[in-house]
Protein backbone atom coordinates (compact mmCIF):
# COMPACT_ATOMS: atom_id res chain seq x y z
CA UNK A 1 0.00 0.00 0.00
CA UNK A 2 3.09 2.34 0.68
CA UNK A 3 4.73 1.71 -2.30
CA UNK A 4 1.38 2.21 -4.31
CA UNK A 5 0.79 5.68 -2.87
CA UNK A 6 4.49 6.80 -3.23
CA UNK A 7 4.32 5.91 -6.97
CA UNK A 8 1.18 8.10 -7.34
CA UNK A 9 3.44 10.90 -5.26
CA UNK A 10 6.15 10.48 -8.04
CA UNK A 11 3.53 10.07 -10.98
CA UNK A 12 0.99 12.87 -10.51
CA UNK A 13 3.52 15.45 -10.94
CA UNK A 14 4.57 14.44 -14.56
CA UNK A 15 0.42 13.95 -15.18
CA UNK A 16 -0.03 17.47 -14.11
CA UNK A 17 2.88 18.79 -16.35
CA UNK A 18 1.25 16.78 -19.66
CA UNK A 19 -2.18 18.21 -18.49
CA UNK A 20 -0.93 21.98 -18.27
CA UNK A 21 0.98 21.51 -21.51
CA UNK A 22 -1.83 20.09 -23.14
CA UNK A 23 -3.66 23.25 -21.87
CA UNK A 24 -1.26 25.55 -23.14
CA UNK A 25 -1.35 24.21 -26.78
CA UNK A 26 -5.07 24.75 -27.22
CA UNK A 27 -4.42 28.43 -25.33
CA UNK A 28 -2.33 29.09 -28.16
CA UNK A 29 -4.79 29.67 -30.82
CA UNK A 30 -6.70 33.20 -30.90
CA UNK A 31 -9.75 32.70 -33.14
CA UNK A 32 -11.53 35.72 -35.10
CA UNK A 33 -15.31 36.26 -34.54
CA UNK A 34 -17.68 35.13 -36.85
CA UNK A 35 -19.13 38.71 -38.80
CA UNK A 36 -23.25 38.32 -39.09
CA UNK A 37 -25.36 39.48 -41.58
CA UNK A 38 -29.11 38.86 -40.84
CA UNK A 39 -31.98 39.51 -43.28
CA UNK A 40 -31.93 43.33 -43.78
CA UNK A 41 -35.83 44.46 -42.76
CA UNK A 42 -37.37 45.28 -39.21
CA UNK A 43 -40.61 43.77 -40.00
CA UNK A 44 -41.10 40.12 -40.93
CA UNK A 45 -44.76 37.88 -41.46
CA UNK A 46 -45.55 34.49 -40.82
CA UNK A 47 -44.97 32.84 -44.32
CA UNK A 48 -41.18 34.98 -44.15
CA UNK A 49 -38.17 32.86 -43.76
CA UNK A 50 -35.47 35.32 -41.48
CA UNK A 51 -32.02 34.24 -43.18
CA UNK A 52 -28.60 34.62 -40.22
CA UNK A 53 -25.01 33.87 -42.59
CA UNK A 54 -22.00 33.80 -40.40
CA UNK A 55 -18.96 33.80 -42.13
CA UNK A 56 -14.96 33.66 -40.06
CA UNK A 57 -11.70 33.41 -41.34
CA UNK A 58 -10.35 29.67 -42.11
CA UNK A 59 -7.16 31.10 -40.40
CA UNK A 60 -5.83 31.45 -36.98
CA UNK A 61 -3.16 33.24 -35.34
CA UNK A 62 -0.71 30.74 -33.12
CA UNK A 63 0.41 32.70 -30.58
CA UNK A 64 3.54 29.81 -30.40
CA UNK A 65 4.76 30.20 -33.83
CA UNK A 66 3.83 33.88 -34.14
CA UNK A 67 2.43 33.40 -37.25
CA UNK A 68 -1.32 32.27 -38.48
CA UNK A 69 -2.18 28.31 -40.13
CA UNK A 70 -5.09 26.77 -41.25
CA UNK A 71 -7.91 26.40 -38.44
CA UNK A 72 -8.39 22.26 -39.15
CA UNK A 73 -11.36 22.20 -36.68
CA UNK A 74 -13.71 25.01 -36.76
CA UNK A 75 -15.06 27.26 -34.08
CA UNK A 76 -18.24 27.33 -33.46
CA UNK A 77 -20.75 30.65 -33.02
CA UNK A 78 -23.18 30.56 -30.08
CA UNK A 79 -26.09 32.76 -29.88
CA UNK A 80 -29.52 32.71 -28.73
CA UNK A 81 -33.31 33.98 -29.59
CA UNK A 82 -35.66 35.72 -27.58
CA UNK A 83 -39.60 36.87 -27.33
CA UNK A 84 -40.24 40.26 -25.90
CA UNK A 85 -42.94 39.75 -23.39
CA UNK A 86 -44.34 42.45 -21.01
CA UNK A 87 -41.78 43.37 -19.04
CA UNK A 88 -41.57 42.52 -15.29
CA UNK A 89 -39.38 43.56 -12.62
CA UNK A 90 -36.01 42.06 -13.84
CA UNK A 91 -36.64 40.93 -17.17
CA UNK A 92 -38.72 41.83 -20.60
CA UNK A 93 -37.52 39.00 -23.12
CA UNK A 94 -37.87 34.71 -22.42
CA UNK A 95 -36.09 32.01 -24.38
CA UNK A 96 -37.99 31.38 -27.83
CA UNK A 97 -36.51 28.84 -30.00
CA UNK A 98 -39.46 26.96 -30.03
CA UNK A 99 -41.35 29.90 -31.90
CA UNK A 100 -39.54 29.18 -35.21
CA UNK A 101 -38.62 26.57 -37.46
CA UNK A 102 -35.44 26.16 -38.29
CA UNK A 103 -33.85 25.42 -41.71
CA UNK A 104 -29.84 24.95 -41.95
CA UNK A 105 -28.32 25.91 -45.33
CA UNK A 106 -25.03 25.63 -44.66
CA UNK A 107 -23.21 23.58 -41.04
CA UNK A 108 -24.68 22.31 -38.36
CA UNK A 109 -26.22 23.24 -35.12
CA UNK A 110 -27.27 21.69 -31.57
CA UNK A 111 -29.31 23.35 -28.70
CA UNK A 112 -27.05 23.85 -26.00
CA UNK A 113 -28.11 21.72 -22.60
CA UNK A 114 -27.83 24.83 -19.98
CA UNK A 115 -30.87 26.21 -22.06
CA UNK A 116 -32.32 24.44 -24.82
CA UNK A 117 -34.94 26.66 -26.02
CA UNK A 118 -32.61 29.40 -25.56
CA UNK A 119 -28.91 28.61 -26.90
CA UNK A 120 -28.02 27.58 -30.58
CA UNK A 121 -23.99 26.21 -30.84
CA UNK A 122 -23.77 26.62 -34.63
CA UNK A 123 -20.62 24.28 -36.46
CA UNK A 124 -19.67 26.38 -39.95
CA UNK A 125 -18.34 24.46 -42.68
CA UNK A 126 -15.17 25.34 -44.78
CA UNK A 127 -15.94 26.93 -48.12
CA UNK A 128 -14.51 25.35 -51.57
CA UNK A 129 -11.46 28.02 -51.27
CA UNK A 130 -10.53 27.34 -47.97
CA UNK A 131 -10.27 30.77 -46.76
CA UNK A 132 -13.37 31.07 -44.89
CA UNK A 133 -15.68 28.79 -42.38
CA UNK A 134 -19.31 29.54 -43.15
CA UNK A 135 -22.54 28.88 -41.66
CA UNK A 136 -26.57 29.78 -43.18
CA UNK A 137 -29.73 28.90 -41.03
CA UNK A 138 -33.29 30.15 -41.47
CA UNK A 139 -35.43 30.93 -39.40
CA UNK A 140 -39.51 30.75 -40.10
CA UNK A 141 -41.64 32.04 -37.31
CA UNK A 142 -45.13 30.47 -36.59
CA UNK A 143 -45.53 33.34 -33.84
CA UNK A 144 -46.28 36.91 -33.93
CA UNK A 145 -44.57 39.39 -31.78
CA UNK A 146 -41.25 40.91 -31.26
CA UNK A 147 -37.82 39.06 -30.58
CA UNK A 148 -33.71 39.58 -30.06
CA UNK A 149 -31.28 37.56 -31.18
CA UNK A 150 -28.32 37.64 -29.30
CA UNK A 151 -24.61 36.56 -29.86
CA UNK A 152 -22.20 35.30 -27.73
CA UNK A 153 -19.49 37.46 -29.59
CA UNK A 154 -20.57 37.38 -33.28
CA UNK A 155 -20.00 41.07 -35.10
CA UNK A 156 -23.12 42.12 -36.52
CA UNK A 157 -22.39 43.61 -39.75
CA UNK A 158 -26.16 45.02 -40.47
CA UNK A 159 -26.11 49.06 -39.87
CA UNK A 160 -29.39 49.12 -38.46
CA UNK A 161 -30.27 46.99 -35.74
CA UNK A 162 -33.96 48.16 -35.09
CA UNK A 163 -33.04 48.98 -31.42
CA UNK A 164 -36.19 51.10 -31.01
CA UNK A 165 -38.11 47.80 -30.73
CA UNK A 166 -36.43 47.73 -26.97
CA UNK A 167 -38.32 51.41 -26.06
CA UNK A 168 -41.57 49.34 -25.37
CA UNK A 169 -40.03 47.37 -23.11
CA UNK A 170 -38.04 49.37 -20.57
CA UNK A 171 -37.35 46.97 -17.21
CA UNK A 172 -38.53 48.86 -13.68
CA UNK A 173 -35.95 47.32 -11.54
CA UNK A 174 -32.90 47.30 -14.76
CA UNK A 175 -33.37 50.59 -17.02
CA UNK A 176 -31.62 51.04 -19.80
CA UNK A 177 -30.91 47.24 -19.92
CA UNK A 178 -32.08 44.10 -21.71
CA UNK A 179 -32.70 40.93 -19.06
CA UNK A 180 -33.03 37.64 -21.05
CA UNK A 181 -34.88 34.67 -18.99
CA UNK A 182 -32.97 31.91 -20.49
CA UNK A 183 -35.20 28.99 -18.85
CA UNK A 184 -35.40 30.98 -15.95
CA UNK A 185 -31.95 31.84 -15.43
CA UNK A 186 -32.11 36.02 -15.84
CA UNK A 187 -29.20 38.14 -17.11
CA UNK A 188 -28.45 41.58 -18.53
CA UNK A 189 -26.75 43.64 -20.75
CA UNK A 190 -26.66 47.34 -20.97
CA UNK A 191 -28.27 48.55 -24.10
CA UNK A 192 -25.24 51.33 -24.36
CA UNK A 193 -22.59 48.57 -24.60
CA UNK A 194 -23.31 45.76 -26.59
CA UNK A 195 -23.95 45.52 -30.24
CA UNK A 196 -24.57 41.72 -30.24
CA UNK A 197 -28.70 42.13 -30.39
CA UNK A 198 -30.57 42.07 -33.20
CA UNK A 199 -34.29 43.47 -33.03
CA UNK A 200 -37.30 42.21 -35.10
CA UNK A 201 -41.20 41.97 -35.52
CA UNK A 202 -43.29 39.37 -36.55
CA UNK A 203 -47.01 40.30 -37.66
Amino acid sequence: MLKKILKFILLAPLLMAFQCEEEFEESTLVFNSFKVTITAQSNFSLNDTIWITGRTSSKVFDLKLNDSILAENPRSDIFSIYKFIEPTEVYNCKDAIDKFDLTFDIGQFSALPRCENAQLEVIPELESNSTSYTYKIGLKPNSTGDYVISWQDGVIQNLDRNEFIINNYPIANHPNQIGFNSCDNVSWRFLNESEQEYYFTVE
